[in-house]
């Protein structure tokens, strides 16, 4: 049995965000994947497939296989959508998937409870390095566009009301990572329904009761209300259409915590524009430093930027009385390039195949 979830494990590391060997991973795995789905999980596509190609393949019955894969895909390991009057269906990978299907509606059970400290002891062991050791960030931080300063220039990709505007399907569900935290007894009091998902993705969790449907509207509202809890936006790093938007904290955020606590710079990619203070406004009263996530705030007589810290998020701006603190555009030397879908995809398949090799 051993060997069906370790042969397993293989398959998911091949993804470009991969499942790195360790004993916490073979237990993940087993919490998730009966023996009897690990088996079928071997032989399953990691591309969208029809319920037809699939059986074909397997030499299955196709009612027969569709029971066995929307039972996975109720315990959140495998994903399928209806398109065009045919059902696909392909496995899960680790991100986005396995690791935040079972946390996604909130419920405290057997399973998310076993799988809370497994993810946090992988975590600090492998996983930390398969998400933040890479010259390409997986996810970017999107500033707060009221805290922009009204001379910077704000590009399509930089807008968040702007980028939703792509989107036809709208879900929200629980952050995973906070309720890891709160399993353990650490963590934040910040809201947990704030896990925006798109198209695609919210119509499968919201199909299988991990999420509820939202319009654009209230999307929006929960940005908004996660903006004045000091939450931080983060998408992934790549120009045009978007799938998911985090809104972290750097308490619980696996990625603030690769950044934050296993040291590795490029576990998120900052915003092209960093906190600048009016010294003429500032009164030194520290609400600024209290909500970054960076520490990257210090408050003698007036407040100061570490600009080597600063992720450009903005949540400094809104608690401030005074209006004492704004984002700035950095320097167009300093601007980082956001690459389109295609190349950000290509770029993470090409880092795992040389790390691999």
């Amino acid at each position: 049995m051993e060997k069906v979830y370790e042969k397993l494990r293989k398959k998911f590391d091949q993804w470009p965000i991969g499942f790195p060997e360790s004993e916490e991973a073979i237990e993940i795995l087993k919490t998730l994947f009966t023996p009897e789905e690990a088996e079928l999980a071997l032989s399953l596509p990691m591309l969208s497939r029809t319920l037809d190609e699939i059986a074909g393949e397997l030499g299955e019955e196709p009612e027969t296989l569709r029971e066995k894969l929307d039972r996975m895909a109720d315990k959140g390991t495998v994903f399928t959508v209806e398109r065009e009057g045919k059902r696909l269906y392909h496995l899960l990978p680790s991100i986005v998937g396995f690791s935040e299907t079972p946390f996604w509606p909130g419920k405290k059970d057997e399973r998310t409870r076993k799988l809370a400290p497994l993810w946090r002891e992988y975590f600090t062991k492998r996983f930390a390095h398969e998400i933040g050791d890479r010259e390409q960030s997986i996810l970017r931080v999107i500033p707060i566009n009221t805290s922009i300063s009204s001379s910077s220039q704000v590009t399509p990709f930089e807008d968040l009301p702007e980028l939703l505007k792509a989107n036809r399907f709208f879900a929200v569900a629980n952050c995973p990572c906070r309720q890891m935290a709160r399993y353990l007894g650490e963590g934040c009091d910040h809201s947990l329904e704030v896990c925006l998902h798109f198209d695609s993705m919210g119509e499968y969790m919201v199909e299988h009761g991990m999420g509820r449907e939202i319009k654009r509207e209230e999307a929006l509202e929960i940005l908004r209300k996660c903006n004045e809890e000091g939450l931080v936006h983060m998408t992934e790093n790549h120009q045009g259409k978007i799938a998911t938007i985090c809104n972290c904290c750097s308490d619980c955020c696996i990625f603030f915590r690769a950044l934050k606590k296993a040291e590795l710079p490029r576990a998120l990619a900052k915003s092209n524009y960093v906190s600048t203070i009016d010294i003429d406004l500032c009164t030194a009263c520290g609400t600024c430093a209290e909500r970054c996530p960076m520490e990257a705030i210090s408050v003698g007589e007036v407040a100061v930027i570490d600009e080597e810290k600063c992720v450009g998020c903005g949540v400094c701006y809104p608690a401030c009385p005074n209006e004492a603190i704004i984002l700035v555009r950095k320097p167009e030397e300093m601007i980082a390039e956001i690459p389109d879908s295609k190349t950000f995809i290509m770029n993470l398949i090409k880092e795992k195949e040389q790390k691999t090799n």
